[in-house]
Protein backbone atom coordinates (compact mmCIF):
# COMPACT_ATOMS: atom_id res chain seq x y z
CA UNK A 1 0.00 0.00 0.00
CA UNK A 2 2.80 2.57 0.62
CA UNK A 3 4.25 1.69 -2.67
CA UNK A 4 0.93 2.58 -4.49
CA UNK A 5 0.63 5.27 -2.50
CA UNK A 6 4.02 6.86 -3.35
CA UNK A 7 3.95 5.76 -6.95
CA UNK A 8 0.51 7.71 -7.43
CA UNK A 9 1.97 10.84 -5.73
CA UNK A 10 5.22 10.72 -7.21
CA UNK A 11 2.90 10.51 -10.57
CA UNK A 12 0.17 13.46 -9.56
CA UNK A 13 3.00 15.54 -8.03
CA UNK A 14 5.42 15.58 -10.96
CA UNK A 15 2.50 15.95 -13.47
CA UNK A 16 1.22 19.15 -11.42
CA UNK A 17 4.93 20.63 -10.98
CA UNK A 18 5.69 20.25 -14.90
CA UNK A 19 2.04 21.78 -15.93
CA UNK A 20 3.72 24.35 -13.02
CA UNK A 21 6.49 24.95 -14.79
CA UNK A 22 5.30 25.12 -18.25
CA UNK A 23 2.64 27.87 -17.04
CA UNK A 24 5.35 30.12 -15.08
CA UNK A 25 7.71 29.65 -18.12
CA UNK A 26 5.11 30.73 -20.67
CA UNK A 27 3.73 33.75 -17.87
CA UNK A 28 6.64 35.17 -17.39
CA UNK A 29 7.55 34.78 -21.36
CA UNK A 30 4.81 36.94 -21.93
CA UNK A 31 5.18 39.14 -19.16
CA UNK A 32 9.14 40.15 -20.79
CA UNK A 33 7.55 40.56 -24.00
CA UNK A 34 4.61 42.94 -22.93
CA UNK A 35 7.34 44.83 -21.01
CA UNK A 36 9.99 44.78 -24.44
CA UNK A 37 7.06 45.52 -26.77
CA UNK A 38 5.69 48.61 -24.16
CA UNK A 39 9.24 49.65 -24.88
CA UNK A 40 9.54 49.87 -28.37
CA UNK A 41 5.80 51.47 -28.33
CA UNK A 42 6.78 54.27 -26.68
CA UNK A 43 10.24 55.10 -28.66
CA UNK A 44 7.93 54.82 -31.71
CA UNK A 45 5.76 57.14 -30.29
CA UNK A 46 8.09 59.33 -29.81
CA UNK A 47 9.77 59.36 -33.33
CA UNK A 48 6.63 59.62 -34.70
CA UNK A 49 5.60 62.67 -32.36
CA UNK A 50 9.13 64.10 -33.81
CA UNK A 51 8.13 63.73 -37.30
CA UNK A 52 4.80 64.72 -37.20
CA UNK A 53 5.26 68.16 -35.90
CA UNK A 54 7.93 68.76 -38.32
CA UNK A 55 10.39 69.37 -35.69
CA UNK A 56 13.20 67.21 -38.00
CA UNK A 57 12.35 65.40 -41.09
CA UNK A 58 11.71 62.13 -41.65
CA UNK A 59 15.27 61.32 -43.32
CA UNK A 60 16.81 62.82 -40.43
CA UNK A 61 14.36 61.99 -37.69
CA UNK A 62 16.92 59.23 -36.34
CA UNK A 63 19.76 61.53 -36.31
CA UNK A 64 21.35 61.97 -33.03
CA UNK A 65 18.95 59.29 -31.73
CA UNK A 66 20.32 56.76 -28.97
CA UNK A 67 18.88 53.19 -30.02
CA UNK A 68 20.06 51.48 -27.20
CA UNK A 69 20.21 48.08 -28.28
CA UNK A 70 16.95 48.34 -30.40
CA UNK A 71 16.73 48.10 -34.15
CA UNK A 72 15.22 52.07 -35.59
CA UNK A 73 14.08 52.41 -38.80
CA UNK A 74 11.82 55.01 -40.73
CA UNK A 75 10.04 53.70 -44.05
CA UNK A 76 8.47 55.73 -47.13
CA UNK A 77 5.31 54.78 -48.71
CA UNK A 78 7.04 52.62 -51.08
CA UNK A 79 8.03 50.86 -48.45
CA UNK A 80 12.21 51.80 -48.70
CA UNK A 81 14.43 52.43 -45.88
CA UNK A 82 14.73 56.38 -45.82
CA UNK A 83 16.51 56.44 -42.58
CA UNK A 84 17.88 53.71 -39.89
CA UNK A 85 19.86 53.56 -36.91
CA UNK A 86 23.94 53.11 -36.96
CA UNK A 87 23.05 49.58 -35.54
CA UNK A 88 21.86 48.65 -39.14
CA UNK A 89 23.53 51.17 -41.45
CA UNK A 90 25.90 47.98 -42.64
CA UNK A 91 22.81 45.82 -42.94
CA UNK A 92 21.77 44.93 -46.91
CA UNK A 93 19.26 48.17 -46.80
CA UNK A 94 16.15 46.32 -46.88
CA UNK A 95 13.29 46.73 -44.42
CA UNK A 96 13.23 44.84 -40.97
CA UNK A 97 9.50 44.34 -41.34
CA UNK A 98 6.42 44.15 -43.49
CA UNK A 99 3.93 45.78 -41.12
CA UNK A 100 2.41 48.84 -43.26
CA UNK A 101 0.48 50.38 -41.00
CA UNK A 102 -1.65 54.10 -42.06
CA UNK A 103 -0.45 57.48 -40.70
CA UNK A 104 -1.60 57.07 -37.21
CA UNK A 105 -1.99 53.46 -36.85
CA UNK A 106 0.37 50.83 -34.50
CA UNK A 107 0.96 47.35 -35.79
CA UNK A 108 2.77 45.37 -33.98
CA UNK A 109 4.47 41.63 -34.52
CA UNK A 110 7.18 39.07 -32.80
CA UNK A 111 9.98 38.25 -35.66
CA UNK A 112 11.63 35.14 -35.08
CA UNK A 113 14.75 36.77 -36.96
CA UNK A 114 15.86 39.84 -38.58
CA UNK A 115 18.07 40.15 -41.72
CA UNK A 116 21.66 41.21 -40.68
CA UNK A 117 21.24 39.61 -36.63
CA UNK A 118 22.17 36.35 -35.67
CA UNK A 119 18.34 35.01 -35.40
CA UNK A 120 17.30 36.62 -32.13
CA UNK A 121 13.97 37.42 -31.75
CA UNK A 122 12.28 40.53 -31.72
CA UNK A 123 9.41 42.60 -30.22
CA UNK A 124 8.49 44.91 -33.94
CA UNK A 125 6.31 48.08 -33.49
CA UNK A 126 5.68 49.70 -36.78
CA UNK A 127 3.70 53.19 -36.32
CA UNK A 128 2.49 55.39 -39.24
CA UNK A 129 3.09 58.52 -39.43
CA UNK A 130 2.31 61.64 -41.89
CA UNK A 131 4.77 64.98 -42.35
CA UNK A 132 3.51 68.49 -42.19
CA UNK A 133 4.08 68.72 -45.90
CA UNK A 134 1.90 65.25 -46.46
CA UNK A 135 4.06 62.94 -47.03
CA UNK A 136 3.28 59.18 -45.14
CA UNK A 137 6.15 57.53 -43.44
CA UNK A 138 6.86 54.38 -41.42
CA UNK A 139 7.95 54.36 -38.19
CA UNK A 140 9.43 50.98 -36.99
CA UNK A 141 10.92 49.87 -33.66
CA UNK A 142 12.51 46.64 -33.11
CA UNK A 143 13.74 45.44 -29.69
CA UNK A 144 15.97 42.83 -29.56
CA UNK A 145 14.34 39.99 -26.79
CA UNK A 146 17.63 37.64 -26.26
CA UNK A 147 17.73 39.19 -22.92
CA UNK A 148 14.35 37.93 -22.12
CA UNK A 149 15.10 34.80 -23.83
CA UNK A 150 18.06 34.27 -21.57
CA UNK A 151 15.77 35.17 -18.62
CA UNK A 152 13.14 32.97 -19.31
CA UNK A 153 15.37 29.64 -20.00
CA UNK A 154 17.42 30.45 -16.88
CA UNK A 155 14.36 30.87 -14.48
CA UNK A 156 12.53 28.13 -16.11
CA UNK A 157 15.73 25.62 -15.37
CA UNK A 158 16.04 27.12 -11.96
CA UNK A 159 12.59 26.18 -11.16
CA UNK A 160 12.68 22.32 -12.20
CA UNK A 161 15.90 21.97 -10.26
CA UNK A 162 13.74 23.39 -7.23
CA UNK A 163 10.84 21.90 -7.77
CA UNK A 164 12.68 18.03 -8.89
CA UNK A 165 14.55 18.74 -5.03
CA UNK A 166 10.88 19.81 -3.67
CA UNK A 167 9.53 16.63 -5.10
CA UNK A 168 11.96 14.53 -3.56
CA UNK A 169 11.32 16.03 -0.50
CA UNK A 170 7.39 15.74 -0.61
CA UNK A 171 8.10 12.02 -1.56
CA UNK A 172 10.06 11.69 1.21
CA UNK A 173 7.86 13.60 3.88
CA UNK A 174 5.02 11.21 2.22
CA UNK A 175 6.92 8.14 2.88
CA UNK A 176 7.64 9.09 6.80
CA UNK A 177 3.83 9.71 7.05
CA UNK A 178 2.55 6.92 5.63
CA UNK A 179 4.98 5.14 7.70
CA UNK A 180 3.63 6.44 10.67
CA UNK A 181 0.45 6.08 9.45
CA UNK A 182 0.40 2.82 8.85
CA UNK A 183 2.69 1.77 11.89
CA UNK A 184 -0.24 1.29 14.15
CA UNK A 185 -1.52 -1.03 11.32
CA UNK A 186 1.39 -3.13 11.14
CA UNK A 187 1.91 -3.58 14.46
CA UNK A 188 -2.00 -4.73 14.70
CA UNK A 189 -1.06 -7.33 11.79
CA UNK A 190 1.85 -8.62 13.64
CA UNK A 191 0.33 -8.93 16.84
CA UNK A 192 -3.07 -10.85 15.25
CA UNK A 193 -0.34 -12.97 13.79
CA UNK A 194 1.15 -13.81 17.05
CA UNK A 195 -2.47 -14.57 18.60
CA UNK A 196 -2.68 -17.11 15.64
CA UNK A 197 0.05 -18.62 16.11
CA UNK A 198 -0.86 -19.37 19.48
CA UNK A 199 -4.21 -20.42 18.70
CA UNK A 200 -6.22 -17.01 19.17
CA UNK A 201 -5.37 -16.33 22.88
CA UNK A 202 -4.50 -12.89 23.49
CA UNK A 203 -5.86 -9.23 22.52
CA UNK A 204 -4.14 -6.78 20.34
CA UNK A 205 -3.24 -3.51 21.98
CA UNK A 206 -5.58 -0.89 21.25
CA UNK A 207 -3.41 2.52 20.14
CA UNK A 208 -4.13 5.94 22.26
CA UNK A 209 -5.10 7.77 19.63
CA UNK A 210 -9.10 7.25 18.96
CA UNK A 211 -8.87 7.58 15.40
CA UNK A 212 -9.91 4.39 13.00
CA UNK A 213 -7.31 2.55 13.46
CA UNK A 214 -8.26 2.37 17.72
CA UNK A 215 -11.72 1.52 16.86
CA UNK A 216 -10.35 -1.14 14.54
CA UNK A 217 -8.22 -2.56 17.15
CA UNK A 218 -11.18 -2.18 19.64
CA UNK A 219 -13.42 -4.14 16.88
CA UNK A 220 -10.98 -7.01 16.56
CA UNK A 221 -10.33 -7.36 20.49
CA UNK A 222 -14.43 -8.06 20.20
CA UNK A 223 -13.85 -10.49 17.59
CA UNK A 224 -10.71 -12.40 19.18
CA UNK A 225 -13.02 -12.33 22.61
CA UNK A 226 -15.86 -13.80 20.95
CA UNK A 227 -13.58 -16.71 18.79
CA UNK A 228 -11.68 -17.12 22.39
CA UNK A 229 -15.21 -17.41 24.06
CA UNK A 230 -16.26 -19.89 21.08
CA UNK A 231 -13.47 -21.94 21.10
CA UNK A 232 -13.03 -22.32 24.56
CA UNK A 233 -16.84 -23.54 24.69
CA UNK A 234 -15.98 -26.13 22.04
CA UNK A 235 -13.06 -27.49 23.67
CA UNK A 236 -14.64 -27.69 27.32
CA UNK A 237 -17.36 -29.48 25.61
CA UNK A 238 -15.42 -32.18 23.67
CA UNK A 239 -13.24 -32.33 27.27
CA UNK A 240 -16.15 -32.60 29.23
CA UNK A 241 -18.08 -35.31 26.66
CA UNK A 242 -15.07 -37.33 26.47
CA UNK A 243 -14.40 -37.41 30.06
CA UNK A 244 -18.41 -38.74 30.44
CA UNK A 245 -18.04 -40.99 27.79
CA UNK A 246 -15.03 -42.98 29.05
CA UNK A 247 -17.12 -44.76 31.99
CA UNK A 248 -19.64 -45.98 29.84
CA UNK A 249 -17.73 -47.20 26.89
CA UNK A 250 -15.55 -49.15 29.10
CA UNK A 251 -18.52 -50.31 31.35
CA UNK A 252 -20.58 -51.46 27.57
CA UNK A 253 -17.10 -52.91 26.45
CA UNK A 254 -16.88 -55.44 29.82
CA UNK A 255 -20.09 -56.22 29.75
CA UNK A 256 -19.81 -57.42 25.86
CA UNK A 257 -16.79 -59.37 26.39
CA UNK A 258 -18.55 -61.13 29.63
CA UNK A 259 -20.85 -63.51 27.98
CA UNK A 260 -22.78 -65.52 29.72
CA UNK A 261 -22.95 -69.62 28.89
CA UNK A 262 -26.09 -69.19 27.52
CA UNK A 263 -25.31 -67.05 24.29
CA UNK A 264 -25.26 -68.34 21.24
CA UNK A 265 -23.12 -68.13 18.18
CA UNK A 266 -26.17 -65.21 16.73
CA UNK A 267 -25.37 -63.61 19.50
CA UNK A 268 -21.89 -63.69 19.77
CA UNK A 269 -21.63 -62.61 16.19
CA UNK A 270 -23.56 -59.01 17.57
CA UNK A 271 -21.60 -58.81 20.61
CA UNK A 272 -18.56 -59.04 18.12
CA UNK A 273 -20.02 -56.31 15.94
CA UNK A 274 -20.96 -54.57 18.91
CA UNK A 275 -17.70 -54.71 20.79
CA UNK A 276 -15.90 -53.30 17.51
CA UNK A 277 -17.77 -50.27 17.20
CA UNK A 278 -17.41 -49.49 20.85
CA UNK A 279 -13.34 -49.81 20.19
CA UNK A 280 -13.86 -47.10 17.85
CA UNK A 281 -15.67 -45.07 20.28
CA UNK A 282 -13.17 -45.53 22.57
CA UNK A 283 -10.10 -44.64 20.38
CA UNK A 284 -12.35 -41.53 18.87
CA UNK A 285 -12.42 -40.70 22.23
CA UNK A 286 -9.27 -40.99 23.48
CA UNK A 287 -8.26 -38.78 20.34
CA UNK A 288 -10.82 -36.04 21.16
CA UNK A 289 -9.08 -36.18 24.71
CA UNK A 290 -5.58 -35.96 23.48
CA UNK A 291 -6.51 -32.67 20.56
CA UNK A 292 -8.53 -31.20 23.45
CA UNK A 293 -5.49 -31.23 26.62
CA UNK A 294 -2.86 -30.52 23.11
CA UNK A 295 -5.08 -26.85 23.15
CA UNK A 296 -4.24 -26.26 26.35
CA UNK A 297 -0.87 -26.82 26.30
CA UNK A 298 0.63 -30.93 25.35
CA UNK A 299 1.68 -32.07 28.91
CA UNK A 300 5.25 -34.41 28.31
CA UNK A 301 7.21 -36.38 30.31
CA UNK A 302 10.46 -35.81 29.26
CA UNK A 303 13.14 -38.86 28.76
CA UNK A 304 15.76 -40.51 26.47
CA UNK A 305 13.83 -42.21 23.84
CA UNK A 306 15.16 -44.56 21.42
CA UNK A 307 13.16 -44.37 18.28
CA UNK A 308 14.55 -47.39 16.87
CA UNK A 309 13.06 -49.66 19.32
CA UNK A 310 9.77 -47.71 18.87
CA UNK A 311 9.90 -48.39 15.35
CA UNK A 312 11.15 -52.42 15.89
CA UNK A 313 8.23 -52.86 18.01
CA UNK A 314 5.90 -51.66 15.04
CA UNK A 315 7.44 -53.58 12.69
CA UNK A 316 6.58 -56.61 14.94
CA UNK A 317 2.87 -55.53 15.14
CA UNK A 318 2.45 -55.60 11.34
CA UNK A 319 4.03 -58.71 11.18
CA UNK A 320 2.37 -60.71 14.07
CA UNK A 321 -1.39 -59.50 12.62
CA UNK A 322 -0.29 -60.14 9.08
CA UNK A 323 -2.35 -57.31 7.45
CA UNK A 324 0.10 -55.90 5.12
CA UNK A 325 4.03 -56.89 4.70
CA UNK A 326 6.75 -54.48 5.73
CA UNK A 327 10.20 -53.73 5.40
CA UNK A 328 12.35 -51.90 7.51
CA UNK A 329 15.09 -49.63 7.50
CA UNK A 330 16.39 -48.88 10.92
CA UNK A 331 19.13 -47.02 12.44
CA UNK A 332 19.82 -46.52 15.93
CA UNK A 333 18.12 -43.21 16.64
CA UNK A 334 18.10 -41.73 20.10
CA UNK A 335 16.03 -38.44 21.18
CA UNK A 336 14.81 -36.88 24.12
CA UNK A 337 11.18 -36.74 24.11
CA UNK A 338 7.79 -38.46 25.57
CA UNK A 339 7.99 -41.96 25.05
CA UNK A 340 4.13 -42.46 25.02
CA UNK A 341 3.34 -39.45 22.85
CA UNK A 342 6.28 -40.51 19.98
CA UNK A 343 5.25 -44.09 20.12
CA UNK A 344 1.29 -42.51 19.73
CA UNK A 345 2.48 -40.38 16.85
CA UNK A 346 4.37 -43.55 14.85
CA UNK A 347 1.29 -45.46 15.55
CA UNK A 348 -0.97 -43.15 13.78
CA UNK A 349 1.37 -43.11 10.96
CA UNK A 350 1.71 -46.78 10.93
CA UNK A 351 -1.91 -47.41 11.13
CA UNK A 352 -2.85 -44.71 8.21
CA UNK A 353 -0.45 -46.81 5.87
CA UNK A 354 -1.44 -50.12 6.70
CA UNK A 355 -5.01 -48.67 5.51
CA UNK A 356 -3.89 -47.19 2.60
CA UNK A 357 -1.43 -49.58 1.22
CA UNK A 358 -2.10 -51.85 -1.39
CA UNK A 359 0.77 -54.48 -0.95
CA UNK A 360 3.07 -53.28 1.51
CA UNK A 361 4.49 -51.15 3.89
CA UNK A 362 8.28 -49.34 4.41
CA UNK A 363 9.21 -47.75 7.92
CA UNK A 364 12.40 -46.02 7.98
CA UNK A 365 14.43 -43.78 10.89
CA UNK A 366 17.81 -42.73 10.81
CA UNK A 367 19.61 -39.45 12.47
CA UNK A 368 20.64 -36.63 9.91
CA UNK A 369 22.47 -34.01 11.86
CA UNK A 370 21.10 -32.81 14.84
CA UNK A 371 17.34 -34.72 14.00
CA UNK A 372 15.86 -37.92 13.58
CA UNK A 373 14.34 -38.58 10.40
CA UNK A 374 11.49 -40.90 10.27
CA UNK A 375 9.85 -42.09 7.02
CA UNK A 376 6.52 -44.28 6.89
CA UNK A 377 5.76 -45.22 3.47
CA UNK A 378 2.84 -47.43 1.37
CA UNK A 379 2.22 -48.63 -2.04
CA UNK A 380 -0.82 -46.69 -2.10
CA UNK A 381 -1.48 -43.20 -3.98
CA UNK A 382 0.44 -40.12 -3.27
CA UNK A 383 -1.59 -37.51 -0.95
CA UNK A 384 -2.67 -34.72 -3.78
CA UNK A 385 -0.07 -31.78 -3.43
CA UNK A 386 -2.92 -29.21 -3.09
CA UNK A 387 -3.71 -31.41 0.28
CA UNK A 388 -0.48 -32.30 1.87
CA UNK A 389 -1.18 -29.42 4.15
CA UNK A 390 -5.00 -29.87 4.80
CA UNK A 391 -4.71 -33.80 5.14
CA UNK A 392 -3.31 -32.85 9.29
CA UNK A 393 -6.72 -30.73 10.03
CA UNK A 394 -8.64 -32.05 12.20
CA UNK A 395 -11.61 -34.47 10.92
CA UNK A 396 -9.65 -34.36 7.50
CA UNK A 397 -10.40 -37.15 5.19
CA UNK A 398 -9.22 -37.35 1.28
CA UNK A 399 -12.64 -37.84 -0.98
CA UNK A 400 -10.65 -41.61 -1.81
CA UNK A 401 -11.13 -42.13 1.97
CA UNK A 402 -14.67 -41.01 2.35
CA UNK A 403 -15.61 -43.76 -0.60
CA UNK A 404 -13.52 -46.51 0.60
CA UNK A 405 -14.72 -45.55 3.33
CA UNK A 406 -11.78 -47.42 5.92
CA UNK A 407 -13.68 -46.17 9.13
CA UNK A 408 -11.08 -43.41 10.02
CA UNK A 409 -12.08 -40.59 12.02
CA UNK A 410 -9.90 -37.87 10.21
CA UNK A 411 -8.13 -37.20 13.85
CA UNK A 412 -4.90 -39.80 13.50
CA UNK A 413 -2.69 -37.77 11.68
CA UNK A 414 -3.93 -34.38 12.70
CA UNK A 415 -2.68 -36.21 16.47
CA UNK A 416 0.86 -36.72 15.03
CA UNK A 417 1.53 -33.01 13.70
CA UNK A 418 0.51 -32.09 17.54
CA UNK A 419 2.70 -34.74 19.02
CA UNK A 420 5.66 -34.21 16.64
CA UNK A 421 5.28 -30.42 16.63
CA UNK A 422 5.20 -30.38 20.35
CA UNK A 423 8.41 -31.86 20.32
CA UNK A 424 9.85 -28.73 18.31
CA UNK A 425 9.79 -30.94 15.30
CA UNK A 426 7.76 -31.11 11.78
CA UNK A 427 5.92 -33.93 9.82
CA UNK A 428 4.87 -33.38 6.01
CA UNK A 429 2.86 -35.23 3.36
CA UNK A 430 5.56 -36.20 0.46
CA UNK A 431 6.79 -39.01 -1.73
CA UNK A 432 9.53 -41.69 -1.67
CA UNK A 433 11.48 -41.95 -4.78
CA UNK A 434 10.18 -44.16 -6.25
CA UNK A 435 6.73 -42.01 -6.63
CA UNK A 436 4.18 -43.85 -3.65
CA UNK A 437 2.75 -42.42 -0.56
CA UNK A 438 5.21 -41.32 2.12
CA UNK A 439 4.58 -39.07 5.71
CA UNK A 440 8.12 -38.23 7.13
CA UNK A 441 8.58 -36.68 10.67
CA UNK A 442 11.59 -35.25 11.37
CA UNK A 443 12.26 -34.74 15.63
CA UNK A 444 15.76 -32.77 17.03
CA UNK A 445 17.83 -35.00 18.91
CA UNK A 446 17.08 -32.44 21.74
CA UNK A 447 13.51 -31.74 21.76
CA UNK A 448 12.62 -28.07 22.03
CA UNK A 449 8.77 -28.28 23.38
CA UNK A 450 6.62 -25.51 22.44
CA UNK A 451 4.60 -26.65 25.10
CA UNK A 452 5.14 -23.99 28.15
CA UNK A 453 3.54 -27.20 30.37
CA UNK A 454 6.34 -29.47 29.39
CA UNK A 455 8.61 -30.61 32.45
CA UNK A 456 12.17 -30.62 32.25
CA UNK A 457 13.94 -33.12 30.39
CA UNK A 458 14.88 -35.94 33.28
CA UNK A 459 18.69 -35.97 34.16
Amino acid sequence: MQRRVLVVSAAVATVVIALGVVAFATALDRILYSAAQDSARTKATELSATIAAGERPATLALRDVTSKGSLLEVLDSHHQVVAASESILSGSGSAITTLQPRPGEVQVAQEASISGEVGEPHAVVAQGVREPGGDAYVVVVAKPLDVEANTVRTATALLALGALALLGLLLVLISRILKQALLPVERIRSEVARITKVRGRGLITVPPTGDEIARLAQTMNLMLARLEQADDTARRFISDASHELRSPLATIRAAIEVSGPESTAADADRDAVIHGEVLRLQHLVEDLLTLAKADDGLPLTMEEVDLDDLLEGEVRRLRATGEVPVRASIVASRVVGDRLKLGQALRNLVDNAATHSRSEVFLGVEPQDDVVVMTVDNDGPPVPEDQREAVFDRFARLEESRERDRGGSGLGLAIVRTIIEAHGGTVRATTNPAGQCRFEARIPVVARPVSAASPQPQA
